[in-house]
C-alpha cells in the first residue's frame, strides 16, 4: 500500500484534529463578503464582483496562509505523513514551503489537500470564502474534493440538476465529463467522449432497447426512422406536440462533432471549447430524456 493508503481516495478523507492544525496569529480575512472598500462606498458602488482568469496576485498570499493552516505540526508524525502524501500525489521530490509556491504549485497543493486530506468543514469553508470573495477563476467542486474552473452559477446548477435526476450510469458519465472539462487538469477528448456516453446511457435504453450494439448513431437513425411514433412535450406552431426533429438535430450535433477513429484523415484532438459545449449540450439532452420531454405517442 502507498504511504497514504487510508487517505488516498476522495471518498475516504480524514480531517485533522484542531489541536494538530497550526493557526495564524492574525485574524482570518474571510467572512467579509458584505464589506465594501471606503473608496467604493464613497463613490456609491457596490463590491467588486470581477472574476479573474486564474488567481489574481492579491490572492496568492492569503492562500499561502490557508495552506499553512492545513499543515499540522509533527508531534504525532502528521506533518511527515502529509508531506509524503503531497509529494507522492503531485509527483515531486521535494515540497517547497508555501511562501515559495508558484501559482501552479499553490493550486496543485490546494487541490491535493481537498482530495486526500481534508473533510468538509471549517478549513474548506474558509477556502471557499477566499476564492469567492477574491474573484478567483477557480472554486471548490460540488463534492468538495478538488478545484474546478468557475462557471456561471445557472449553468452549473443545470448540470448538477441533470446529474441528480438521471440514472446512476448516466450521472457517472456526466460527472466525469464535467471534471474532465473544468477540473485542474482538463482533458477535452475525455470530456467529449464522456458527454457522448452520458447521452447514450440514457437514450439507448429508451430508443433502441433491443439492440445490443447500440450507440448514439443508432439512436439518431432509429429516432429518425420512427419519428412519427415520438413526440415532444413542447408544441409546434400549430399547437400540436412537436416532432422530434429538433432533438435529432441536437443529437447529430453532439455525435458528428466528436473526432473518432484515430488514424483517419479527419481524426483530431477535441478543443477545450468543443469539450465544454459538448458537456453542456449533453446535460440538456440528459435532462430532457430523464424528465420525459420526448415520449412515445
Amino acid at each position: 500500500m502507498g504511504p497514504d493508503s487510508d487517505r488516498a481516495r476522495p471518498d475516504c478523507p480524514v480531517i485533522l484534529s484542531p489541536s494538530h492544525v497550526r493557526r495564524r496569529s492574525v485574524p482570518a480575512v474571510t467572512g467579509i463578503s458584505a464589506w465594501v472598500p471606503l473608496s467604493r462606498r464613497v463613490a456609491g458602488v457596490g463590491p467588486d464582483t470581477t472574476v479573474h482568469d486564474g488567481l489574481p496576485p492579491y490572492l496568492h498570499g492569503v492562500l499561502q496562509d490557508w495552506v499553512n493552516d492545513c499543515y499540522p505540526d509533527d508531534r504525532y508524525g502528521e506533518w511527515t505523513r502529509l508531506r509524503n502524501i503531497l509529494q507522492y500525489r503531485l509527483r515531486i521530490d521535494d515540497l517547497p514551503p508555501p511562501i515559495k509556491f508558484t501559482d501552479e504549485q499553490l493550486l496543485d497543493v490546494i487541490d491535493a489537500l481537498l482530495a486526500h486530506w481534508l473533510e468538509p468543514g471549517h478549513l474548506v469553508n474558509e477556502l471557499n470564502d477566499l476564492l469567492t470573495n477574491g474573484g478567483a477563476g477557480w472554486r471548490i467542486n460540488a463534492d468538495q474534493n478538488g478545484l474546478e474552473r468557475r462557471v456561471e452559477a445557472t449553468v452549473t446548477t443545470a448540470v448538477v440538476t441533470a446529474v441528480r435526476t438521471t440514472t446512476s450510469d448516466t450521472a457517472d458519465h456526466l460527472r466525469i465529463a464535467w471534471d474532465a472539462a473544468y477540473g485542474r487538469n482538463p482533458d477535452p477528448d475525455k470530456a467529449y467522449d464522456e458527454a457522448v456516453l452520458a447521452v447514450e446511457a440514457i437514450a439507448c435504453p429508451l430508443i433502441c432497447p433491443n439492440n445490443p450494439r447500440r450507440t448514439l448513431g443508432t439512436v439518431i437513425a432509429d429516432l429518425s426512422n420512427q419519428a412519427a411514433q415520438w413526440a415532444m412535450v413542447i408544441s409546434d406552431s400549430s399547437g400540436q406536440p412537436a416532432s422530434p426533429d429538433r432533438l435529432i438535430e441536437m443529437l447529430k450535433l453532439l455525435w458528428q462533432g466528436q473526432s473518432r477513429h484515430a488514424g483517419s484523415p479527419n481524426s483530431r484532438r477535441q478543443t477545450q471549447a468543443e469539450a465544454e459545449a459538448a458537456v453542456h449540450l449533453a446535460a440538456t439532452l440528459v435532462q430532457w430524456f430523464s424528465s420525459g420531454v420526448l415520449y412515445r405517442r
